[in-house]
């Protein structure tokens, strides 16, 4: 089994991850996305076409979380109803399935104690009032060993997913002992063009909290052809034509560098969706198209 997780919206590579073999794609949930990664976070549309493509989606909640002041028992609190109300209201994931919550930095004893578990037990405790106590997500952490067995052991998560990094604090050990679900790969790699962290599954699992949601009759089965992204290589500029054949009348141009979706490609010839709407907008020379 295949489980990416990456910050970028992946509709456009769903034929590249199918073709790669990707099983499962761990995606994100926050309050805002930044300005370096304006589709950090899952949409509804993104989570319908990878479910569609017979692909599950994993999840996990970060807003930086990269240092210790990025946690508390207050914000564990905001983010738990954030991600809980996310989860339910706008992307409809199901019972069962699980969110994550990133404690991205190696994380010491002292600063666990202080600020990492009253974070998780205002996350638990958001779920708890968001679900009149019956909270239908699990809850899961992804960090260093240290901070996915502390956590566990005192009963504030059911899963865990460690962190890239060997060298932090009780990840080998966790590792070694089997004590944990999910566990991120280095290096962090491109598939498809996408940048991508490769995860693998403990074996001593069947599963880690990821999940599908139903899609309608317009989504399901979608051509995944209709998605795949090319550049354009020429020096200038490159024809856009009303049919595939240079008898055709040029409608348009490409510019060099530019990224266009294609939805077919026929003797030699692409058919051009300028937008990602699945519509044809012109055709043009596969000669002059690279995939991205």
């Amino acid at each position: 089994m295949t489980i990416i997780d990456t910050p970028y919206n992946t509709t456009s590579k769903i034929s590249s991850l199918l073709s790669k073999g990707v099983k499962t794609v761990i995606r994100y949930y926050n309050f805002s996305n930044s300005s370096t990664l304006k589709d950090k976070r899952l949409e509804l549309a993104e989570a319908e076409v990878l479910s569609a493509n017979g692909l599950s989606i994993a999840v996990t909640f970060q807003q930086r979380q990269n240092q210790i002041d990025d946690f508390s028992e207050l914000k564990g609190i905001a983010a738990g109803r954030q991600a809980y109300r996310y989860a339910r209201d706008h992307i409809g994931q199901p019972a069962g399935s699980a969110i994550y919550f990133s404690v991205d930095f190696d994380a010491n004893n002292s600063a666990i104690n202080t600020n990492v578990q009253p974070y998780f037990k205002g996350v638990q405790q958001a779920f708890n009032e968001e679900s009149a106590g019956n909270p239908q997500y699990r809850i899961g952490a992804y960090g260093s060993g240290l901070v996915c067995t502390i956590l566990s052991d005192n009963n504030l998560i059911e899963l865990t997913w460690l962190a890239m990094s060997r060298g932090f604090l009780g990840t080998k050990e966790a590792l070694k002992s089997g004590r944990y679900h999910l566990s991120q790969l280095a290096p962090e790699a491109k598939l498809g063009g996408l940048d991508v962290d490769f995860n693998e599954i403990n074996p001593a699992y069947s599963e880690f909290g990821e999940f599908t949601i139903a899609t309608d009759s317009s989504v399901l089965h979608q051509n995944v052809q209709a998605v795949e992204q090319y550049r354009v290589v020429t020096r200038n500029r490159l024809n856009l034509r009303g049919g595939p054949g240079t008898n055709f009348n040029v409608i348009g141009s490409l510019h060099s560098g530019q990224i266009v979706f294609v939805k077919s490609i026929n003797n030699g010839w692409a058919s051009i969706d300028l937008e990602g709407d699945g519509k044809t907008d012109g055709f043009s020379s596969i000669d002059f198209l690279d995939l991205i």
